[in-house]
């Protein structure tokens, strides 16, 4: 599997000479629906379009958790629009959604170009072969090669307005990936490289740019969002993302809100006594005065990602629709008595 990459402020320059040199005359655009207007992609995007002379056809009528009836939509909608190529402009469940489609549209034979620009920094989808979708109300994660998109434009600009709390839980979700592809039992010399870089454009630039955002911060936040990406396309997720996703199906918090919760505990837990404990905490500039539990619990309070109860739900509930398909990447063996340590400290939050 392998991906063109386009990072930076240069990245629409070259989305165009693609779109150029493929002959593109009918597309099909996968896309967020007020986002795209908001982020300003609409703005620089369809003037690419119509002086290219191509045909758009546009899918957004989805929800942010992508179900397995609306893939089936955007399929039929696609397989109907005689598109030479799909774009996928927004977040992760816009990637996911275009991800779908392709993916779906080529187990009947019809294998398309898949073009991906994100206008979030945070889940590196633009840059990984498995999506989401949500099957009779539980989340699903499939994983193959035609769903990773062919090539990835990582357009920074398409960031700067997101607010304060949507970069706090993207970010988050990013910095998450590349720690979690880091201590993972499938890490390797090029994950651990890829999930380093990760950690370097993201770990200081997200307080900062949640409190006190500028054009740079947002510019190196996105190109780390992208190579966590990268290192969990190798790795895929841990124990933080296993036990997020209900809170996310059954208590409303977004993703990486809910990986927030959970990380502090799994720091603590995996990286303890390691050398993988003592790289992270040079690198991230963390002393032996303080756990890794406290130090992250204290981090996803600066950014404002506090727990907010679970509703009408039981905890221990929760917790217990685990994702058994990224706990098994878990360094450490997870069982019923962790399970019941990691309640008590979500109680405790």
């Amino acid at each position: 599997m392998k991906q063109l990459a386009y990072l930076g402020h240069t990245a629409l320059i070259s989305f165009k000479a693609r779109l150029a040199a493929m002959q593109i005359r009918h597309l099909f655009l996968v896309r967020g629906n007020a986002s795209y207007v908001t982020c300003g992609a609409e703005a620089v995007l369809t003037p690419i379009f119509n002086e290219l002379g191509i045909d758009v056809v546009e899918y957004k009528e989805f929800s942010s958790n992508p179900k397995i009836e609306e893939a089936q939509l955007g399929l039929a909608k696609f397989m109907g629009s005689q598109a030479d190529c799909i774009v996928a402009v927004g977040g992760g469940s816009v990637m996911d959604m275009a991800k779908l489609i392709r993916y779906y549209a080529a187990e009947q034979g019809n294998r398309t170009t898949l073009l991906a620009l994100p206008t979030t920094a945070g889940t590196g989808a633009e840059a990984t072969h498995f999506a989401v979708v949500y099957i009779d109300g539980k989340k699903q994660s499939i994983e193959a090669d035609d769903i990773l998109p062919d090539m990835a434009f990582v357009y920074p600009p398409f960031t700067y307005g997101n607010n304060a709390y949507l970069t706090a839980c993207t970010g988050f979700d990013a910095l998450a990936q590349a720690i979690e592809a880091f201590w993972n039992k499938n890490a390797t010399p090029e994950s651990d490289e890829y999930a380093l870089k990760a950690i370097s454009y993201i770990h200081h630039q997200l307080p900062q740019c949640v409190h006190n955002s500028t054009n740079i911060l947002r510019d190196e936040l996105a190109i780390g969002a992208y190579w966590a990406g990268r290192a969990i396309n190798i790795t895929k997720t841990t124990a933080p993302h296993a036990f997020s996703y209900a809170f996310t199906s059954k208590c409303g918090y977004p993703h990486g809100h809910a990986v927030a919760l959970i990380f502090p505990f799994f720091a603590e837990l995996n990286l303890k006594n390691t050398e993988k404990e003592k790289v992270l905490r040079w690198i991230l500039h963390i002393g032996n005065e303080i756990s890794l539990q406290t130090y992250f619990l204290q981090y996803i309070r600066g950014i404002g990602l506090d727990y907010r109860g679970v509703g009408s739900c039981q905890l221990v509930d929760v917790l217990n629709e685990v994702n058994l398909q990224r706990l098994a990447n878990n360094p450490v063996v997870v069982n019923r008595n962790t399970i019941q340590e990691l309640c008590e400290f979500v109680n405790s939050l």
